[in-house]
């Protein structure tokens, strides 16, 4: 049985650490719950030990949020304050059995024990439960695309190691999901996963959260994974002081600022290596970044993906239903050009399945938005075409659409997009001659 145990009381978590792998129980103990909470939406654990009272976190919270993630998984509550209403508020949200502080060792063993025997074949559990729960060692990236798989092999090869990575990509297309999974594929991922945005944290915020003021240290003096965001928006003062922090250079004159045992990934939605080039960028900052580039490809790129996402995202908001997509659906969700990736994709799955009521979704319930024949760039055209030209021209191409759609049928026409027939007739009677539809 894999176990976690999660206790802000050091020398007690240490202690039960080693006393339940003596016991042979394959035990992770941490004393933050947000920790424990990144490790199990990563891993699989069949039973979580945690304390009631935890920092920062109520242990009824966290306990509700773990169940979110691993329904079937198995708490035992410890608490202090043991008494009939605290143990029936945590059976209330799913504990199975709580241990009152102080206890021994040896007495969360035997509890250990007699779930073994009532459960039994733990390993076959877990063996059916992680597919389910569609978990993988790449932190929820899906896909059959080369691209994808070529991505699957590089984390492979570079995830455990130390290297600076730097990751490319437009919006949406993943980024935060690829930082994660190499974390969670490292020796540091029992250690604090941690995200700063350069471009929506003001500068000296930025200054104080990075590297430290003399009252608290920044983030180059802690452990684990930084995770820097829009890389490309970081201040000119702040890459030079990035630039010392990634050599190991003093950062401060109070502490010794050294970079302690962190691994820096960034991520930048621009063409980094065009920004040195205009003098946008330091060069040598670029090349301590550079040191392995990973290019995310936009979901465009990457169509014969959609179908799986489009399931994974109908079991994370659907779990418990047999909601499908219809093939005509997908197909239509397929040629759309996806302009904001997956993360556009995951919101529509999610509007559908809120929204629906029925057991497959049809093209019916495909957002009109998303059935547009073409789509207007506001950049390359607004200079040159008036708002209501514009507008007219996108008029045309869905009236246009429709009546293709329909056959030629003016009600069917009106209904896919929603108007009333009699206006549906009346502006297809403006563009009537502009305007190609029959088959």
């Amino acid at each position: 049985m894999k176990v976690l145990v999660v206790d802000d009381e050091k020398i007690k978590l240490i202690t039960l650490r080693d006393d339940l792998r003596e016991a042979n129980y394959d035990t992770i103990a941490v004393e933050s719950p947000a920790i424990g909470l990144q490790l199990v939406q990563n891993e699989h654990f069949d039973v979580l030990v945690t304390d009631l009272r935890l920092p920062k976190m109520h242990g009824i919270e966290f306990l509700k949020r773990v169940q979110r993630e691993q329904p079937h998984i198995i708490v035992i509550v410890m608490t202090a304050y043991a008494s009939v209403e605290t143990a029936v508020e945590a059976m209330k949200f799913g504990a199975y059995h709580y241990i009152k502080k102080p206890f021994s060792s040896e007495e969360l063993i035997q509890m250990l024990d007699k779930l073994k025997m009532l459960h039994g074949k733990s390993k076959q559990r877990s063996q059916l439960k992680v597919p389910m729960r569609g978990r993988s060692p790449y932190h929820h990236i899906i896909g059959k695309s080369q691209a994808i798989q070529d991505l699957f092999d590089l984390l492979e090869n570079i995830s455990d190691t130390h290297s600076t990575v730097l990751i490319y990509g437009e919006h949406g297309t993943g980024k935060t999901l690829v930082a994660k999974s190499i974390h969670f594929n490292n020796s540091r991922r029992y250690q604090p996963f941690r995200i700063v945005n350069c471009s929506s944290v003001p500068i000296e915020a930025l200054d104080q959260e990075l590297f430290g003021d003399k009252q608290a240290e920044g983030e180059f003096e802690q452990k684990g994974t930084l995770f820097l965001k829009d890389i490309d928006a970081l201040p000119d003062t702040l890459q030079f002081k990035l630039l010392r922090a990634l050599e190991g250079q003093q950062l401060s004159l109070d502490r010794s600022g050294q970079r302690n045992d962190v691994r820096l990934i960034a991520a930048t939605t621009k063409n980094l290596r065009l920004k040195v080039q205009n003098g946008e960028f330091r060069d040598d900052l670029f090349y301590r970044l550079n040191v392995v580039p990973i290019f995310l490809p936009p979901l465009r790129e990457r169509v014969e993906d959609i179908p799986l996402l489009i399931n994974h995202f109908l079991d994370l908001f659907s779990p418990d239903t047999a909601l499908h997509v219809a093939p005509e659906a997908v197909e239509m969700l397929t040629t759309y050009s996806w302009p904001a990736n997956v993360r556009e994709l995951e919101n529509v799955i999610e509007r559908l399945v809120t929204v629906g009521n029925g057991a497959a979704i049809t093209t019916d319930d495909i957002p009109l938005e998303l059935k547009l024949p073409t789509q207007v760039s506001l950049d390359e055209t607004l200079s040159e075409i008036s708002f209501q030209e514009i507008i007219r021209s996108t008029e045309r191409e869905l009236i246009s659409w429709a009546m293709k759609k329909a056959k030629g049928n003016k009600t069917q026409a009106a209904k896919l997009l929603k108007m009333r027939p009699s206006t549906f007739r009346d502006t297809l009677a403006k563009y009537i001659d502009q305007i190609e539809w029959q088959l």
